[in-house]
């Protein structure tokens, strides 16, 4: 199956799913959501790319032990998009 391409607001949408996921997931809060999706469906154009963002968003979290209210610096989003891309 190859990428499918999709419009922003889908990407964000998609994204805040993704996110909203990792703090179910992790059990914390991430207080800029909005925000990171928001950067990330300025950045991306189809769903494999989010994915793999938000693997390497929930790793950054797990490894660095966040918990309770998390907010995303970001240039760490930044960081997974260029690697994403």
């Amino acid at each position: 199956m190859g990428k499918r391409k999709t419009c922003m607001a889908d990407i964000e949408g998609q994204a805040k799913e993704q996110l909203k996921m990792i703090e179910d997931i992790c059990a914390l809060k991430l207080t800029n959501r909005d925000e990171i999706a928001g950067i990330i469906a300025s950045k991306v154009h189809d769903e494999s790319q989010i994915l793999a963002i938000c693997t390497s968003l929930s790793s950054w979290i797990l490894m660095n032990g966040k918990s309770g209210d998390v907010v995303i610096p970001p240039e760490v989003i930044s960081q997974f998009i260029d690697s994403a891309e």
